[in-house]
């Protein structure tokens, strides 16, 4: 898997990945995503609130609280280049604290798995980082929606409680760089884990949605999912051409693309 332009058609998650996305004042925005993957294998559960993720290969490399984790070189190149004109030691800051956030919102799924049975790996990459399982189970429509906000709400617990802290007061006498570092903290974990909630698939709202939908509309409920997706996919699309934001303007389109496609192909297969 990589980059979201590789999407196949479907509505069964099984890794999550997150996407960082720079905004227009050079300040980067993280984006979470969850790949999706074709269900149609052989030994698809016949329940509709039911998905079993596909066994993926856990990569070579480190480990962190027991989960296998790799880190390819150009995820520091690419953390590097959308953090904006900054001082040097500036830029190694921002990076570390990028490599912090993603690897606990990935955390964040990888727990959640964990507990229902399943053996997740993590691999921080190009763009982002993902989560997949070496030893994957059937999940409910109730399970799949906590794995899917387990992410998003590590993120925005860790950039709340920032947040919350310096409304209070607690960083008052802080330096001004302890602020600044702060302050990168605060929009990189609450800022990413709020926007990854959006009800767009395939991000982590998407799939919390499409579950939801699901358990309440069945099949046609997923459908509906995957159109307001689609309609969301657009209107942001437009927004960002309007407003200058490139790099929004193209993850609308890949992401328009990638629903629109899988829609089609639900509906071929109904």
């Amino acid at each position: 898997m990589g980059w979201v332009g590789g999407i196949p058609n479907s509505e069964f998650p099984i890794l999550h990945s997150s996407l960082l996305i720079p905004n227009s004042s050079s300040t980067a925005v993280p984006y979470c995503v969850a790949m999706d993957h074709d269900p149609r294998y052989p030994d698809q559960p016949e329940r509709p609130d039911e998905f079993l993720p596909q066994q993926q290969a856990r990569p070579a490399g480190l480990r962190i609280f027991g989960f296998p984790l790799r880190i390819d070189p150009f995820f520091f190149v690419t953390a590097w280049l959308i953090g904006g004109r900054q001082e040097p030691q500036w830029m190694v800051i921002w990076v570390v604290i990028v490599l912090v956030g993603i690897l606990a919102h990935e955390l964040g799924h990888a727990f959640a798995g964990r507990r229902l049975g399943m053996e997740p790996w993590i691999r921080l990459m190009a763009f982002g980082g993902m989560t997949g399982w070496s030893q994957p189970r059937p999940l409910t429509a109730r399970q799949q929606i906590l794995v899917s906000a387990a992410g998003p709400a590590v993120g925005i617990v860790i950039g709340g409680s920032v947040l919350v802290a310096g409304l209070a007061g607690v960083f008052s006498s802080a330096s001004p760089a302890v602020i600044r570092v702060l302050n990168d903290v605060m929009w990189v974990n609450l800022g990413w884990g709020a926007l990854n909630l959006l009800p767009i698939l395939p991000l982590d709202g998407g799939h919390i949605a499409s579950s939801v939908a699901g358990i309440v509309a069945g099949r046609r409920g997923r459908l509906a999912a995957r159109v307001l997706s689609v309609v969301l996919t657009v209107s942001i699309g437009l927004w960002a051409l309007t407003a200058g934001q490139w790099w929004i303007a193209i993850l609308g389109v890949v992401l328009t693309y990638a629903n629109v496609q899988a829609l089609r192909a639900e509906i071929a297969g109904a």
